[in-house]
């Protein structure tokens, strides 16, 4: 009996994910009747492109790996590793992009079916555990000059990151790691991003007064600085322009949805941090978590106990996808006797 993690266990949870956020999606769409019918091709086709992109930044890097060691016969070897990693494409190609879809669906459902009950509770929490709003805090400290290099890092980098980060992965590490990190991130999406997020629905500081009439978490100082500070027609500005609309409209659009509480930012950001432990990805990845944390509170977009409690689901969804395949061994990404290609994961 083999303790090797094949292709059908990699696709498995993985699948079985994705089937229930599917289901999710057109349970709540038909309830909201929230339609879904306009982000499933453009969310496929953007990972195919970046999928297609990862496959020759890896080809580049094997062969570059191949020709330092002055292997013998680079391009069989290279072109046997691209066979081995083929079917864990469609992850990448196929599968995420349809469960984000789906997920994108069920958030866009949240203001018809359960509304917005929590940022009182949350703007307090944040108030007892760090002493006052935190969008406060990051202002206090950064002052207005962190708002472009935050603007800039909180959509043009952590986007391109989790699109890249999800194909070459398998494209580069092992098959029992891929299994794992598939099964943990997208356990985060469906429990934090579906499960958590209708259970303890929040706006988030910068749409809490659409949707309360408490006083104590209007936050028009934070608007006003927003309005004063922000890069006009930039990412953050034409969002938080754009988003509201999506919150009274039943056809689901990309990126689209209103949803705090816990937050998908740090949830991804946080799996990152855990798969990177004892590589010389967990500098990088501490950074990036930090960075978005801040930027989280900074342009009002959460609380930071949302960040907290993504954390928390993501460290859990990792135990759990570690105690799913506890059993089996790692899968090289070489053949035998050839230079090792894959990752230090």
């Amino acid at each position: 009996m083999t303790n090797r993690v094949g292709v059908s266990e990699v696709f498995l949870a993985p699948l079985v994910l994705c089937s229930a956020m599917l289901a999710c999606a057109l349970t709540t769409g038909e309830i909201a009747n929230v339609s879904m019918r306009s982000l499933i091709v453009p969310y496929v086709w953007t990972s195919i492109i970046f999928t297609a992109l990862s496959v020759m930044i890896s080809l580049f890097w094997w062969v570059f790996q191949l020709a330092r060691v002055g292997a013998d016969a680079p391009i069989r070897t290279v072109v046997s590793k691209l066979r081995e990693r083929a079917p864990f494409m469609l992850l990448s190609a196929a599968v995420f992009p349809i469960f984000l879809a789906s997920f994108t669906a069920t958030k866009s459902a949240i203001p018809f079916l359960v509304g917005y009950t929590w940022d009182p509770f949350w703007a307090h929490v944040d108030r007892f555990i760090f002493g006052d709003d935190v969008w406060r805090i990051a202002h206090h400290w950064l002052g207005n000059a962190a708002t472009r290099p935050f603007e800039w890092f909180y959509v043009a980098v952590w986007a391109p990151t989790l699109v890249f980060s999800m194909a070459l992965i398998p494209l580069n590490a092992t098959a029992r790691f891929t299994a794992k990190f598939y099964t943990a991130m997208m356990a985060t999406w469906f429990v934090g991003g579906f499960v958590l997020a209708y259970v303890l629905s929040a706006a988030g500081p910068v749409f809490a007064h659409l949707v309360s009439s408490d006083p104590t978490v209007q936050f028009a100082d934070l608007r006003g600085v927003l309005n004063a500070t922000l890069v006009p027609h930039g990412p953050i500005q034409t969002g938080q322009m754009l988003l509201p609309a999506t919150m009274s409209s039943h056809v689901a659009v990309v990126g689209g949805g209103v949803s705090a509480m816990p937050s998908m930012h740090l949830g991804v950001v946080s799996i990152y941090v855990i798969a990177a432990r004892r590589t010389r990805w967990l500098i990088p990845s501490v950074a990036m978590w930090a960075i978005i944390f801040v930027a989280s509170g900074y342009f009002g977009y959460h609380y930071w106990i949302d960040g907290i409690v993504a954390a928390a689901v993501a460290t859990v969804s990792w135990c759990a996808a570690e105690m799913l395949y506890s059993g089996k061994r790692r899968l090289r990404l070489t053949s035998l006797g050839e230079p090792q290609l894959g990752s230090a994961f």
